[in-house]
């Protein structure tokens, strides 16, 4: 698995997980990206917004690249906090 750092430099990270391990690590990340979601859609300030919505497609990625999200319902889900 890679991942971007500050600085836009990838630094490859491979550790071998348990299917328990990998399960309970999704629902972590889909359970945080949920989090991220109520926080963005009650935020005003634009930067802090944007901020999260990166952090949120960046956690988005590696729930799909884990197999723990579809990219129509990571879509579906963006389209509602737009409104």
């Amino acid at each position: 698995m890679s991942l971007a750092t500050q600085g836009g430099e990838k630094s490859a990270i491979d550790f071998a997980l348990t299917d328990q391990e990998r399960h309970e690590f999704r629902l972590a990340l889909k359970m945080y990206v949920t989090d991220l979601r109520m926080k963005i859609s009650h935020t005003d300030r634009y930067e802090l917004r944007e901020e999260l919505k990166a952090k949120r497609a960046v956690l988005e990625e590696v729930l799909r690249r884990l197999g723990g999200a579809t990219p129509a319902a990571a879509e579906q889900e963006r389209q509602g906090e737009a409104r």
